[in-house]
């Protein structure tokens, strides 16, 4: 098991197999590099996987730290293999590595040069005990003058109707984020790994180094009237 990455002219896409990800270059994940990005230049975008969304709690935390290479301003989706496997957690791979019983939730964030974004549940319960899944994200890297000054998500039910879409973001105290909106879940019952693997794609907004505007924001998922654009996971 190991990295895969490939490079497509608009986008470029990494996956990560979810055993060998997880000790790959983890102090890129929460480390500030100490220096200006120009467009195309080499950085780290990190996800971590947590059981838990209280990051203040006197108890025992578990979770995952998974480090992606990236070119700054380059539209880049990452994934996750194996991070869903079954609708029964007692025999996924994350929920039980992660000590997560049904019922229970899993957590996620985006690090990057030690910016951290507010989390999202990837796997949870809504109405009445219903297990569902979030499985795509899309996170707004901001920059001002090449430095990394904070992580904010791209908001929108873009490929659901109103019935399977819900706010889903947290701080790190375990409470809702009052300023998040709405996006789209999938019954755990109508998943498989090819529908709710993990997957985050990543834009840059803001300046670099040279005072250049940078251009992967325009492709976030808000800038698109829906219908435009047919989302794959």
């Amino acid at each position: 098991p190991g990295w895969r990455g490939e490079h497509v002219p608009t986008t470029t896409m990494f996956r990560a197999l979810l055993v060998a990800a997880s000790v790959a270059v983890a102090h890129a994940c929460y480390s500030k590099a100490g220096t200006t990005l120009a467009m195309g230049d080499d950085t780290w975008v990190c996800l971590t996987i947590a059981n838990s969304s209280d990051w203040t709690s006197n108890g025992e935390l578990g979770y995952k730290r998974m480090a992606f290479p990236a070119k700054m301003d380059e539209f880049t989706k990452l994934e996750i293999d194996g991070s869903w496997e079954s609708v029964d957690y007692s025999v996924d791979t994350l929920t039980s590595a992660l000590g997560v019983s049904s019922g229970q939730e899993l957590f996620m964030h985006v690090e990057s040069e030690g910016q951290f974004s507010y989390q999202k549940r990837y796997r949870t319960t809504i109405g009445n005990a219903q297990a569902v899944t979030f499985p795509m994200n899309v996170a707004i890297v901001n920059m001002d003058m090449g430095e990394v000054v904070g992580i904010t998500w791209d908001y929108g039910c873009f490929n659901c109707g109103s019935d399977s879409c819900a706010k889903n973001t947290y701080n790190y105290k375990g409470g809702t984020h009052s300023d998040g909106e709405a996006e789209c879940y999938m019954n755990d019952a109508d998943c498989s790994s090819n529908k709710c693997d993990m997957v985050v794609y990543v834009v840059w907004s803001g300046t670099d180094v040279n005072g250049n505007y940078l251009l992967s924001q325009q492709k976030r998922l808000s800038n698109f009237q829906l219908g435009d654009v047919k989302i794959k996971y």
